[in-house]
């Protein structure tokens, strides 16, 4: 049970470290590192612990052994950073949010974010349908609808803005805001219908300056569990019609029972829940840790932090790229050659290898090293710019669109997916752009005086 120490120690650390922010009365939801841990502690202690047959089996006792010890040190880690003063003293450093908040501007522009995310689901839909060979544009498609969201965050925050009521657009933002989660439940989502739960619910609570009570928070979590059970079993069930009717048939069928599968207590890798159980989890993310623990650089090379620069290349349309390649996908697909328990061709795609496989991959030890230490920087720096701006409206819509990215974090290719998934060339654009247009008509008053924590600290 060696293999296993590290796993419980990590298990011991992160309660330890709700327990302590629960008696210091510190705990906020919202703040990015318990979905950090929350993907890390899925990937690294419960996927660790239900699949420990399957990895002795296929990598060995000494390997398993160093891979739950690069995740021990890797989340402690992670912690010290996090915990740190440094990010306060980046947020402090940092220039600062605007104060001001135009209702007005918010309801004219709501309507071109609404149109525009519907076109994109609708189209992607269509083509997703038809089965058509479109290129990366079904792709870029699939990223746009998001502004719907946006939308609808906008308006749930402008209901409060400036300390002034207005239900109406706090309504109309709730109602934009879940018929996003439905449109991608329907559309077999799962990330993009989680995305909307919990940015519904962060902007509803942040424009109060409130945090939700225990009972909200477990029913944030069933709800969003059930929204990914519901996308994943629509995608790949083929037993009703693909049709709007169709999906509310499902739906109504649904048996709560179906959430264990997509925690990993129960199921197999088709989401339906059931006692059998596949013979390789290799393609889930612990799964691809352990391969590139064991292929890389011993079979296949290092990738030396080359899928980093699409944070970069995303941004270049290919029509002035043709070539553009995806920086560090040749380097995967040749570990999951070497490393592989099946054939894999260099059309190869699909299975995700976590945080720790992606720096494994990066570099080793030393690309965990740096890149987990950037991203708790990273994090806390983030989190402390919002804390200490988070009375003015527009750090209060950023955070609700943009914290739920420390999950993906930890349970894709790289850490940096979220990124050049869907953030920085839809959400982001849009909202650089009000900090602009706000801070310019702010003139050169004064800025706002808060203590580092807001109304929050």
């Amino acid at each position: 049970m060696s293999d296993q120490m590290p796993v419980y120690a990590m298990a011991a650390i992160l309660i330890g470290l709700f327990l302590f922010d629960m008696v210091r009365g510190k705990f906020d939801p919202f703040a990015p590192v318990w979905l950090f841990v929350i993907g890390f502690a899925h990937v690294y202690i419960v996927q660790a612990i239900l699949y420990r047959e399957f990895a002795l089996r296929t990598r060995g006792d000494a390997l398993v052994t160093e891979a739950n010890t690069r995740a021990l040190w890797a989340l402690v880690w992670f912690l010290a950073l996090y915990l740190s003063p440094i990010g306060g003293m980046v947020a402090r450093f940092s220039p600062r949010a605007p104060r001001n908040w135009s209702t007005p501007m918010t309801i004219g522009i709501a309507p071109i974010l609404i149109a525009w995310g519907l076109f994109c689901a609708w189209t992607f839909r269509n083509w997703t349908n038809a089965d058509a060979s479109m290129g990366g544009e079904p792709g870029y498609l699939e990223r746009f609808p998001i502004l719907l969201l946006l939308a609808g965050i906008l308006l749930i925050v402008s209901g409060r803005a400036n300390g002034v009521s207005r239900p109406i657009l706090t309504w109309s933002g709730i109602a934009i805001a879940s018929l996003y989660v439905l449109i991608w439940m329907f559309n077999g989502r799962r990330s993009h219908s989680l995305f909307g739960v919990l940015a519904l619910v962060c902007a509803y609570y942040s424009a109060r300056e409130k945090r939700p009570s225990f009972v909200v928070l477990a029913a944030t979590g069933f709800v969003g569990a059930m929204a990914v059970t519901l996308s994943l079993g629509w995608r790949s069930n083929p037993n009703y019609d693909r049709t709007v009717g169709g999906f509310f048939q499902f739906v109504g069928d649904f048996k709560p029972t179906d959430i264990l599968s997509n925690l990993h207590i129960g199921g197999n890798e088709t989401g339906s829940f059931t006692s059998e159980k596949p013979e390789s989890y290799e393609t889930e993310e612990y799964g691809g840790f352990l391969l590139m623990m064991d292929t890389v650089p011993m079979k296949s090379d290092y990738d030396y932090g080359e899928p980093y620069l699409r944070v970069f290349t995303t941004f270049i349309p290919r029509p002035l790229w043709p070539s553009k390649p995806v920086h560090g996908r040749a380097q995967w697909i040749a570990a999951w050659q070497a490393g592989s328990e099946s054939e894999r061709d260099p059309f190869f795609t699909g299975p995700a290898i976590g945080i720790l496989g992606a720096t494994q991959l990066n570099g080793g030890a030393l690309a965990t090293l740096i890149v987990v230490g950037g991203l708790a920087l990273l994090l806390r720096s983030a989190y402390e710019y919002y804390r200490l701006y988070s009375t003015t409206p527009w750090a209060q819509a950023w955070w609700s669109v943009t914290y739920f990215n420390a999950w993906l974090m930890t349970v894709n290719d790289d850490p940096f997916v979220w990124f050049y998934y869907v953030y920085g060339y839809s959400v982001l654009p849009p909202m650089l752009c009000l900090w602009f247009i706000y801070r310019s008509s702010e003139g050169s008053r004064a800025p706002v005086s808060l203590p580092l924590g807001g109304a929050y600290a």
